[in-house]
């Protein structure tokens, strides 16, 4: 097995797509700016100004990135939080449903 083969195999079990895009977090009624940094069949890796607690249900909305393609629509609950600087979080969410 080659080495690149190998590393693969032991990642995930869905690929993670970069995709750094304009993305919108509905939050208990309020809406949230947010940028998704990557994107895979049952996650997400979110930047947001706004904190929001691990175990957090939200709903995503996810731009296509322009065109007639809708976004993207997902419930999603928050598994994880990092903070990457006063103003500036980052989130691991689970893609529970696509809407």
């Amino acid at each position: 097995m080659s080495q690149i083969s190998r590393d693969y195999s032991e990642k995930r079990d869905f690929i993670r797509m970069q995709v750094s895009t304009e993305t919108k977090i509905h939050f208990n009624g309020q809406i949230y700016p947010a940028t998704c940094i990557d994107l895979s069949s049952n996650g997400a890796l979110l930047e947001s100004e706004h904190g929001f607690e691990i175990n957090s249900e939200v709903i995503l909305s996810i731009s296509s990135g322009g065109g007639e393609t809708p976004p993207l629509q997902a419930k999603a609950t928050i598994l994880r939080i990092k903070r990457i600087d006063n103003e500036q979080y980052q989130y691991g969410a689970s893609i529970d449903t696509f809407l």
